[in-house]
């Protein structure tokens, strides 16, 4: 009896064992779809929180605003981004363009002393066709450099804006070498006190620094730009609203993570450099038209009441 007994629990046990063999491929297959597809979720959300965009660009995702670093010599860049052209324009303005002012033509500088950021930016609108809702953004050297510390030095050539020996006469080299913020404005302060120089060579030099911060520190700019702007509102002469700086953090965001390459370009604003003036010409403004990504027929429809 206990053999007959033992013989009849085999055919279970060989069952059992069988019935096994294919339940736990299955399950552990389930198992790791199940966490696959959990990880996958995962980084979905983490990169929707993180910013990536999940929609197209709307029209109003772009923001010009003229930046002027408020020194003894104000430094001044046009700033255009655009995330459904997907450009980040710069455009270094030198100091001693004369733009209306009074019923003369002044140094931008003059009329920035006179009368502010504000009265600048109407002054380059008489002459070039800026967007209507061209914001502005006085800063002071301190609080720039303090909102720029927090991204390091940047690397940055001046070759393209300085002989090898306007270079050498400022201790800098050929190569790309880092600089600090607080260098950098020192720097670019020096160059526009130097009579020696032309305008446009001072303007590319801010040009470029200001070109090496967005190109390396785009990633960052999102939230950190915006959100030290804010902090530092009270300091700064601006018209910048609180939604004008949602808009810059959304069109930033899309910048910083578009799947494509961001045009990033930064160039200084050409113009007649005699006499000890710089002056508009036609290659200004063929400079402007380029900057706004406009066609020749918009920019001279935009342009139809300048002087």
């Amino acid at each position: 009896m206990k053999h007959a007994k033992r013989s009849g629990w085999r055919p279970f046990w060989a069952a059992l064992c069988a019935a096994l063999l294919v339940l736990l491929p299955l399950v552990g297959g389930t198992v790791l779809l199940s966490r696959a597809q959990l990880r996958s979720s995962l980084r979905q959300a983490a990169k929707s929180q993180s910013g990536v965009p999940i929609r197209l660009p709307k029209a109003t995702d772009r923001c010009t605003v003229l930046l002027c670093v408020a020194d003894e010599t104000p430094g001044f860049v046009l700033a255009y981004l655009n995330a459904g052209q997907n450009c980040i324009h710069l455009l270094a303005v030198p100091a001693a363009l004369e733009v209306p002012f009074g019923g003369k033509n002044v140094p931008l500088s003059d009329c920035y002393a006179a009368a502010g950021p504000a009265r600048c930016r109407e002054a380059l609108g008489e002459v070039f066709a800026l967007p209507e809702d061209t914001d502005y953004l006085a800063i002071a050297p301190a609080v720039l450099t303090k909102l720029a510390a927090r991204y390091g030095a940047v690397r940055v050539g001046f070759t393209g804006a300085l002989t090898p020996e306007q270079l050498a006469r400022y201790g800098k080299g050929t190569g790309v070498q880092g600089i600090s913020a607080a260098d950098a404005h020192s720097f670019l302060a020096a160059l526009d006190a130097d009579t020696s120089l032309s305008p446009r060579r001072s303007a590319a030099a801010r040009a470029a620094v200001w070109d090496a911060f967005f190109r390396q520190a785009l990633e960052l700019l999102p939230t950190t730009l915006p959100q030290g702007l804010r902090e530092v509102s009270s300091s700064l002469l601006t018209s910048l609203t609180a939604v004008d700086l949602a808009t810059l953090e959304r069109t930033l965001e899309f910048l910083a993570t578009s799947a494509e390459p961001v045009d990033i370009t930064a160039d200084a604003l050409p113009g007649e450099w005699a006499g000890g003036h710089y002056t508009v010409s036609d290659a200004s403004r063929a400079a402007v038209q380029s900057f706004f990504n406009l066609s020749p027929a918009a920019a001279q429809s935009a342009s139809g009441s300048e002087p």
